[in-house]
């Protein structure tokens, strides 16, 4: 047997902001759209803890569960956790319902966190470590930036969801790649004074060339992906992976208008779109690819089953 996707769930908690909330800066809605592709963004309130979020999106999944003790794992992706001791996971875990005999660990790849702990659950699964394994991604990334920075503040998001994995029979193996270079650490990392720098110029340039190399190797090395989804990290970043994708017949997603850029959870909710809107079959099979600061990147391809993904 082989482990894949048999449910997903979302919390996207918070307000709506809205291009216009960045007209002080000296940016227009139209400026926003065509260089990042993002007309909305959610952002959560400043005192919401992160693990009651995640905490959110896990529980529906139990409440799904003919029996949630044969969850033997929970990993919690995610960049913008502040606190450093004690992680946030076994919080997540006792918030959600989760036993005590769970084995619950925090990860931080930045963009690349979703792929890096879908890597590590479906090993899990396989290796027969574990019957099933929640994965969940949540960010506020919009705590971590500088809300006057014209050039990120009005591309980070926030959000959270959640994956089931379950070894299926009918399910085929899981495919993955990834890499990371140290020595390209300086484009994207936290500034001093606090908030993100980013090389624009450099972190198109090779999001671009990682995300097109991982889904040309998740191809190549099938079942070939029902759908591509990429990092939602901008716009142009997408369009451009899609142009450079086309000819290998596997349809690309691009949620990132209402969604911005959440980190490592942009994959699971862009995913989590295309199914609420009906865009994906209920079966199919996942290819996820991703970059971010580290640097990272990588991919994934996994078979999913999900009888239904209703928004939060």
């Amino acid at each position: 047997m082989s482990a894949g996707i048999v449910d997903l769930a979302t919390a996207k908690p918070g307000r709506t902001v809205d291009n216009e909330h960045f007209t002080p800066l000296g940016l227009t809605d139209e400026w926003i759209r065509r260089r990042s592709g993002i007309a909305t963004r959610s952002w959560l309130p400043d005192a919401t803890p992160l693990a009651e979020v995640a905490a959110e999106a896990c529980a529906p999944i139990l409440t799904r569960m003919d029996d949630p003790s044969t969850i033997g794992a929970l990993v919690v992706v995610s960049t913008s956790v502040r606190r450093r001791i004690p992680g946030i996971a076994p919080e997540v875990a006792e918030r959600a319902g989760l036993g005590p005999s769970v084995l619950a660990f925090d990860m931080n790849a930045a963009c690349c966190g979703f792929v890096y702990g879908l890597v590590t659950a479906l090993s899990l699964c396989d290796a027969g470590q574990a019957r099933s394994v929640l994965v969940c991604s949540v960010e506020a990334m919009s705590r971590l930036v500088d809300r006057t920075d014209r050039q990120t503040a009005c591309i980070f998001a926030d959000g959270c969801a959640a994956v089931l994995l379950e070894d299926r029979a009918d399910f085929a193996a899981f495919r993955q790649v990834a890499g990371c270079d140290g020595s390209q650490g300086a484009l994207m990392r936290e500034t001093d004074e606090g908030g993100i720098h980013l090389d624009g110029a450099q972190v198109y340039d090779r999001a671009v060339r990682r995300m097109t190399e991982s889904a040309q190797y998740l191809v190549d090395h099938g079942p070939a992906p029902t759908v591509l989804v990429g990092h939602q990290a901008n716009g142009r970043i997408l369009e451009q992976v899609r142009s450079f994708t086309d000819h290998l017949g596997v349809p690309f997603a691009n949620r990132i208008e209402h969604l911005g850029n959440t980190s490592s959870a942009s994959i699971p909710l862009a995913f989590a779109a295309e199914l609420e809107a009906g865009s994906l079959p209920a079966e199919g099979r996942l290819g996820a690819v991703a970059y971010g600061a580290g640097e990272a990147w990588g991919g994934v391809s996994v078979d999913y089953r999900i009888p239904a993904v209703t928004a939060p």
